[in-house]
């Protein structure tokens, strides 16, 4: 573990938040009749096909459109109770605001906590052909706080829309990975902090659950704060190179008023039974950069965000 990545490990625990006809042609020597009975066994061949062609489609109808998909990999039957597939050309700001617990929804505001190198501003967030879209960027952005910095990146929150208590929040998401070794581990999610998480209103007191965040040697991995301490895993197949080298995964933590389990791809990555929350949170999808060790442009894509009871 490098000493940057130290580095930004201990801001990571120590975050102070400011806070989807057939034609039938058989010759006859009697038209008329043979016309009137190509005419009904053609009906009846489209009304078939029209039938069977519409059963195919609604068998095959993506998870973006059905009115109750379930988490991937978690048991049991969940109601649907919040999403957003980012279907359109704009991001919803009935959902969500694209910076960091800002009054509006333009303003461009600081970075979360001391690690990190990037403003977050809206021009960075954009929806497009199905896609959530937070980048990464070199450019001097003055901030909220009157500072100036020399990136500029992309963060959505759902602070002041969306909150919920207890239930399954699971997220769709494209993790860029690493293809520069002098930047770390070949296929990782690194070197910049991508993070989806969801925060209470008080830090640490209401606690704050890290679904996944890119931290470490570039690994990604889940972290519960709470007020009386912080824990996390690292899950096998997460360190460093990530299961296919990258590309489109899902992240989600079940969280009851006893415990926080943690799935990647489905699968059961780590559990949390110590101090969990029961007071309501907000979700925050974001693309930070820190450290010495920074690679831009970079984009983090999203698919879908979806919370069940």
């Amino acid at each position: 573990m490098s000493l940057s990545r130290l580095a930004r490990l201990g801001a990571a625990l120590t975050l102070a938040t400011s806070l989807g006809a057939i034609a039938l042609t058989s010759p006859s020597v009697s038209a008329e009749p043979a016309q009137a009975a190509t005419g009904d066994s053609a009906s009846k061949a489209d009304r078939t096909s029209t039938k069977a062609a519409g059963a195919a489609a609604k068998k095959r109808k993506p998870a973006s459109l059905r009115k109750n998909p379930q988490p991937k990999g978690v048991p049991g039957h969940w109601r649907l109770i919040w999403r957003d597939e980012f279907r359109g050309q704009h991001l919803n700001t009935g959902k969500w605001r694209p910076n960091w617990l800002a009054g509006s929804d333009n303003a461009v505001t600081k970075p979360i906590n001391s690690a990190e190198k990037a403003a977050y501003d809206p021009r960075q967030v954009s929806v497009k052909h199905g896609k959530l879209r937070l980048k990464a960027v070199r450019r001097t952005t003055h901030a909220n706080d009157g500072r100036t910095y020399q990136y500029a990146s992309g963060i959505v929150e759902s602070a002041h829309d969306f909150r919920f208590t207890h239930g399954y929040a699971e997220a769709r998401i494209y993790l860029p990975p690493n293809r520069d070794r002098s930047l770390g581990a070949l296929g990782s999610c690194g070197p910049n902090w991508a993070a989806f998480w969801i925060n209470g209103e008080t830090w640490p007191d209401d606690g704050e659950i890290d679904v996944m965040e890119c931290l470490s040697d570039d690994d990604a991995s889940w972290h519960y704060h709470w007020s009386g301490g912080q824990n996390g895993g690292y899950p096998n197949g997460w360190q460093g190179d990530m299961p296919g080298s990258g590309g489109w995964h899902t992240f989600g933590v079940n969280w009851t008023s006893n415990a926080l389990t943690f799935y990647y791809d489905g699968k059961r990555v780590g559990r949390q039974t110590e101090g969990v929350t029961s007071t309501p949170h907000y979700l925050i999808l974001n693309l930070a950069i820190s450290d010495n060790e920074i690679k831009v442009p970079q984009t983090m894509k999203v698919g879908y965000v979806r919370v069940w009871k």
